[in-house]
């Protein structure tokens, strides 16, 4: 088995996390009615999907070479980028027309995944790195965030979801040497465990939330 099929592989319980945080989320938002939660588990369904549609692409399963990079960047930008953003809203209006924009990129996600087969493959290295460099950005951003809500409220919630954010950071950071050299592949190995770490400390977080929320 080569390093690229086996860090192909550790996609797959990484979109597990994913989408056991979604079922959470959504469960949670059933009892509660919380727009963020419903945007939780929005955002990690997103997530999990394009990882489960990346890792489709990366082993040709049924004989396809569809190029679901494109597809697997999208969820998970999209899908950060709103889990960052409702942290910032400040009154249930503006969540609500967050979460009413969120359903549009998910529209927007959903058509994605319907076109893939017409995608062309990433061009190359920059390309790739381009990718990789957007979702650390929106991660970067998510743990500055959290990290200032935990300075300011003291929160586990907000501490672990700290972490949780930093470390998915690192974890994107090592796949850059492999982007560029081959001979390197092997970090995106220990990246992918890494980020397996990440979403396994984001659902402590979150499980630590729900706790809070069923008081």
């Amino acid at each position: 088995m080569t390093i690229s099929q086996v860090a192909n592989l550790m996609s797959i319980p990484i979109a597990v996390v994913c989408l056991s945080i979604s079922i959470r989320a959504f469960y949670v938002y059933n009892l509660s009615r919380s727009d963020m939660l419903f945007m939780l588990g929005l955002s990690m369904a997103t997530i999990g999907v394009g990882t489960f549609m990346g890792t489709i692409g990366d082993a040709h399963i049924g004989g396809n070479h569809f190029a679901t990079d494109w597809t697997r960047s999208f969820g998970a930008c999209c899908g950060g980028l709103f889990i960052f953003l409702s942290s910032l809203m400040k009154s249930h209006e503006q969540m609500r027309q967050l979460r009413r924009w969120q359903i549009v990129a998910t529209a927007l996600f959903v058509t994605i995944i319907i076109l893939t087969p017409l995608f062309p493959p990433v061009p190359g290295p920059p390309a790739s790195f381009a990718l990789n460099a957007c979702r650390m950005i929106i991660y970067t951003c998510a743990f500055v965030r959290y990290a200032m809500l935990y300075t300011s409220k003291g929160t586990r919630f907000s501490f672990i979801l700290g972490i949780g954010f930093l470390v998915l950071v690192i974890g994107y950071s090592l796949n850059i040497p492999g982007i560029f050299y081959t001979q390197f592949a092997f970090l995106t190995i220990i990246a992918a465990t890494v980020r397996i770490v990440a979403y396994l400390t984001l659902l402590g977080g979150y499980s630590v939330r729900r706790t809070a929320l069923s008081r």
